[in-house]
């Protein structure tokens, strides 16, 4: 008896158990602009965020790129400015972007959940 009542247990805790790190990832919900400032010696293609008195860069995950070009279309320019509604969490990585004059930056990587264009 004892055995079922342990096996039952060891059932109920392991059809409990998510092994996901999704469910305590914490989302943000912001508006941004997708920009590309390359053209004139800023950094290609990333997020701004500013708040009161500073402005945030990420950069979307490679996975990420895809839920966006779906939602806003291939954008090729070289100097852009897209204002959108964005709901994001951190990856806990960096990634680099290149600047210009050769440089790169290094900011956050983010996982995209959402973004409409406003």
């Amino acid at each position: 008896m004892k055995v079922l009542i342990v096996l039952f247990g060891l059932l109920a805790w392991a059809s409990c158990h998510d092994e996901s790190d999704d469910v305590n990832e914490q989302v943000y919900e912001v508006d941004a602009t997708w920009t590309n400032m390359l053209a004139t010696d800023g950094c290609s293609w990333h997020f701004a965020i500013t708040a009161k008195d500073s402005t945030i860069s990420l950069l979307p995950s490679e996975a990420s790129r895809a839920k966006i070009e779906k939602e806003l279309g291939k954008i090729e320019e070289y100097y852009s400015f897209t204002p959108v509604h964005l709901k994001y969490s951190l990856t806990g990585a960096k990634s680099t972007v290149q600047c210009g004059w050769g440089h790169t930056a290094t900011y956050d990587e983010i996982k995209v959940i959402e973004i409409h264009k406003k």
